[in-house]
Protein backbone atom coordinates (compact mmCIF):
# COMPACT_ATOMS: atom_id res chain seq x y z
CA UNK A 1 0.00 0.00 0.00
CA UNK A 2 2.59 2.24 1.00
CA UNK A 3 4.75 1.90 -2.01
CA UNK A 4 1.23 2.45 -4.18
CA UNK A 5 0.86 6.00 -2.67
CA UNK A 6 4.77 7.13 -3.13
CA UNK A 7 4.00 6.06 -6.48
CA UNK A 8 0.86 7.93 -7.21
CA UNK A 9 2.66 10.98 -5.51
CA UNK A 10 5.25 11.10 -7.84
CA UNK A 11 2.37 11.04 -10.98
CA UNK A 12 0.58 13.82 -9.17
CA UNK A 13 3.94 15.85 -8.71
CA UNK A 14 5.17 15.16 -12.37
CA UNK A 15 1.74 15.97 -13.63
CA UNK A 16 1.25 19.22 -11.71
CA UNK A 17 5.02 20.21 -12.84
CA UNK A 18 5.98 19.33 -9.31
CA UNK A 19 9.48 18.82 -10.22
CA UNK A 20 10.55 22.33 -11.60
CA UNK A 21 11.36 23.44 -8.00
CA UNK A 22 14.03 20.87 -7.94
CA UNK A 23 15.84 21.33 -11.14
CA UNK A 24 15.85 25.57 -9.88
CA UNK A 25 17.41 24.36 -6.86
CA UNK A 26 19.51 22.66 -8.50
CA UNK A 27 21.00 24.94 -10.60
CA UNK A 28 21.27 27.34 -7.52
CA UNK A 29 23.43 24.66 -5.61
CA UNK A 30 26.22 24.45 -8.38
CA UNK A 31 29.92 25.03 -7.44
CA UNK A 32 30.45 28.15 -6.51
CA UNK A 33 33.60 28.86 -8.37
CA UNK A 34 34.77 30.71 -11.41
CA UNK A 35 34.20 27.48 -13.81
CA UNK A 36 31.09 26.28 -12.75
CA UNK A 37 29.63 29.95 -12.72
CA UNK A 38 30.49 30.47 -15.98
CA UNK A 39 27.83 28.82 -18.33
CA UNK A 40 30.20 27.98 -21.34
CA UNK A 41 32.49 26.25 -19.19
CA UNK A 42 30.64 24.31 -17.20
CA UNK A 43 28.99 22.66 -20.29
CA UNK A 44 33.31 21.53 -20.96
CA UNK A 45 33.12 19.86 -17.91
CA UNK A 46 32.43 16.33 -16.63
CA UNK A 47 30.94 16.84 -13.81
CA UNK A 48 30.90 19.26 -11.09
CA UNK A 49 32.83 16.85 -8.26
CA UNK A 50 36.26 17.98 -7.93
CA UNK A 51 38.41 14.97 -9.10
CA UNK A 52 41.55 16.71 -6.90
CA UNK A 53 41.35 19.37 -4.45
CA UNK A 54 41.06 22.51 -7.31
CA UNK A 55 40.36 20.83 -9.46
CA UNK A 56 37.81 19.49 -12.22
CA UNK A 57 37.89 16.79 -14.93
CA UNK A 58 37.53 17.78 -18.89
CA UNK A 59 37.15 15.25 -20.96
CA UNK A 60 37.33 16.04 -24.54
CA UNK A 61 34.35 15.76 -26.90
CA UNK A 62 36.95 14.31 -29.23
CA UNK A 63 37.09 11.10 -27.40
CA UNK A 64 41.27 11.62 -27.49
CA UNK A 65 41.85 13.10 -24.77
CA UNK A 66 41.04 14.33 -20.68
CA UNK A 67 42.58 16.66 -18.64
CA UNK A 68 42.43 18.80 -15.66
CA UNK A 69 40.95 22.24 -15.30
CA UNK A 70 41.47 24.46 -12.18
CA UNK A 71 38.15 25.03 -10.49
CA UNK A 72 38.79 29.22 -11.11
CA UNK A 73 39.53 29.21 -14.96
CA UNK A 74 37.06 29.89 -17.36
CA UNK A 75 37.03 30.24 -21.54
CA UNK A 76 35.00 32.32 -23.59
CA UNK A 77 34.01 29.70 -25.92
CA UNK A 78 34.31 30.63 -29.66
CA UNK A 79 36.65 31.66 -31.19
CA UNK A 80 38.68 30.88 -28.12
CA UNK A 81 37.36 27.34 -28.45
CA UNK A 82 37.23 25.65 -31.72
CA UNK A 83 36.91 21.60 -32.89
CA UNK A 84 36.74 20.01 -36.15
CA UNK A 85 34.79 16.62 -35.12
CA UNK A 86 37.45 14.15 -33.72
CA UNK A 87 40.45 15.33 -35.08
CA UNK A 88 41.52 18.75 -33.50
CA UNK A 89 40.75 21.15 -30.68
CA UNK A 90 42.33 23.99 -29.21
CA UNK A 91 41.05 25.76 -26.21
CA UNK A 92 41.91 29.27 -24.66
CA UNK A 93 41.04 29.60 -21.07
CA UNK A 94 42.23 31.53 -17.47
CA UNK A 95 42.53 32.11 -13.98
CA UNK A 96 42.25 35.42 -13.34
CA UNK A 97 42.40 37.45 -9.78
CA UNK A 98 42.37 40.98 -9.18
CA UNK A 99 42.73 41.67 -5.61
CA UNK A 100 45.45 38.68 -5.47
CA UNK A 101 46.93 40.30 -8.65
CA UNK A 102 47.63 37.00 -11.08
CA UNK A 103 46.69 36.20 -14.55
CA UNK A 104 47.08 32.57 -15.35
CA UNK A 105 46.52 31.20 -19.10
CA UNK A 106 46.47 28.39 -20.42
CA UNK A 107 45.96 27.44 -24.28
CA UNK A 108 45.86 23.49 -25.83
CA UNK A 109 45.82 21.98 -28.74
CA UNK A 110 44.46 18.36 -29.81
CA UNK A 111 45.88 16.84 -32.86
CA UNK A 112 46.04 13.34 -33.84
CA UNK A 113 49.71 13.62 -35.34
CA UNK A 114 51.52 12.71 -32.12
CA UNK A 115 54.72 11.09 -32.02
CA UNK A 116 54.56 10.54 -36.02
CA UNK A 117 55.00 14.56 -36.67
CA UNK A 118 56.86 15.48 -33.58
CA UNK A 119 59.27 17.97 -35.80
CA UNK A 120 57.05 19.77 -37.10
CA UNK A 121 54.76 19.89 -33.95
CA UNK A 122 57.57 21.20 -32.00
CA UNK A 123 58.52 23.50 -35.01
CA UNK A 124 55.10 25.09 -34.77
CA UNK A 125 55.31 25.21 -31.00
CA UNK A 126 58.31 26.92 -31.30
CA UNK A 127 57.30 29.60 -33.67
CA UNK A 128 53.97 30.06 -31.47
CA UNK A 129 55.93 30.79 -28.44
CA UNK A 130 59.07 32.70 -30.21
CA UNK A 131 61.43 30.04 -28.43
CA UNK A 132 64.04 28.58 -30.72
CA UNK A 133 65.90 26.49 -27.99
CA UNK A 134 66.23 22.67 -26.93
CA UNK A 135 63.31 21.02 -25.66
CA UNK A 136 63.71 18.26 -22.09
CA UNK A 137 62.21 14.88 -22.70
CA UNK A 138 60.40 13.86 -20.07
CA UNK A 139 59.08 10.76 -19.62
CA UNK A 140 55.35 9.43 -18.16
CA UNK A 141 53.77 5.70 -18.28
CA UNK A 142 51.79 6.56 -21.00
CA UNK A 143 53.16 9.83 -22.64
CA UNK A 144 56.21 11.70 -23.85
CA UNK A 145 56.47 14.95 -22.97
CA UNK A 146 58.65 17.82 -24.86
CA UNK A 147 59.13 20.43 -22.21
CA UNK A 148 60.71 24.19 -22.37
CA UNK A 149 60.34 27.15 -20.88
CA UNK A 150 61.21 30.76 -21.74
CA UNK A 151 60.33 34.31 -20.46
CA UNK A 152 58.99 37.30 -22.02
CA UNK A 153 59.47 41.20 -20.73
CA UNK A 154 57.44 44.07 -21.81
CA UNK A 155 56.83 47.62 -21.03
CA UNK A 156 58.19 46.72 -17.59
CA UNK A 157 56.45 43.42 -16.72
CA UNK A 158 57.52 39.87 -17.10
CA UNK A 159 55.47 36.79 -18.40
CA UNK A 160 56.72 33.44 -17.59
CA UNK A 161 55.89 31.22 -20.28
CA UNK A 162 56.15 26.82 -19.75
CA UNK A 163 55.13 24.83 -22.92
CA UNK A 164 55.11 21.54 -23.82
CA UNK A 165 54.40 18.93 -26.87
CA UNK A 166 52.70 15.90 -25.28
CA UNK A 167 52.38 12.49 -27.31
CA UNK A 168 51.12 9.28 -26.74
CA UNK A 169 52.94 6.11 -26.34
CA UNK A 170 50.15 4.23 -27.65
CA UNK A 171 48.54 5.96 -30.26
CA UNK A 172 49.09 8.68 -32.80
CA UNK A 173 47.40 11.60 -30.15
CA UNK A 174 49.02 14.55 -29.45
CA UNK A 175 47.72 17.78 -27.17
CA UNK A 176 50.22 20.70 -27.25
CA UNK A 177 50.13 22.76 -23.80
CA UNK A 178 51.22 26.47 -23.20
CA UNK A 179 50.78 27.76 -19.32
CA UNK A 180 51.74 31.35 -18.67
CA UNK A 181 51.93 33.12 -15.18
CA UNK A 182 52.34 36.63 -14.60
CA UNK A 183 51.21 39.41 -12.47
CA UNK A 184 48.11 41.37 -13.69
CA UNK A 185 49.65 45.27 -12.40
CA UNK A 186 53.39 45.00 -11.52
CA UNK A 187 53.80 47.73 -9.76
CA UNK A 188 51.83 46.23 -7.10
CA UNK A 189 53.72 45.30 -4.21
CA UNK A 190 52.37 41.89 -3.99
CA UNK A 191 53.05 40.99 -7.47
CA UNK A 192 54.73 37.61 -6.63
CA UNK A 193 55.57 35.10 -9.39
CA UNK A 194 57.71 32.32 -7.95
CA UNK A 195 59.14 31.11 -10.99
CA UNK A 196 60.15 27.46 -9.59
CA UNK A 197 56.58 27.25 -8.00
CA UNK A 198 54.71 28.26 -11.34
CA UNK A 199 57.23 25.71 -13.26
CA UNK A 200 55.88 22.34 -11.04
CA UNK A 201 52.34 23.40 -11.32
CA UNK A 202 53.09 23.48 -15.35
CA UNK A 203 54.47 20.09 -15.48
CA UNK A 204 52.00 19.21 -12.91
CA UNK A 205 49.34 19.89 -15.84
CA UNK A 206 50.99 18.69 -18.41
CA UNK A 207 51.55 14.92 -16.36
CA UNK A 208 47.81 14.94 -15.68
CA UNK A 209 46.42 15.21 -19.50
CA UNK A 210 45.44 11.23 -20.40
CA UNK A 211 45.37 11.13 -24.18
CA UNK A 212 43.37 7.55 -25.01
CA UNK A 213 43.87 4.65 -27.35
CA UNK A 214 43.11 4.72 -30.74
Amino acid sequence: MRSLVIYLLVCILVFTGGCSKKKEVDSKELPNTAAFQDEFTRSLLDSPEEVKEGYYLFKSKTGGYSMLWPKNAVSDGPPFYQRTKDSFEKIIFYDRDEKENYRYSFSTTYSTYGESAIDSSLNLLSSGVSYFGEYKKIETDKTRIYFAKSEKSYEGATGYFFFSYISSKESQKGLEYIYSAECIDYSNSNCKIDIKKEEQKALHYMKSVKLNKE
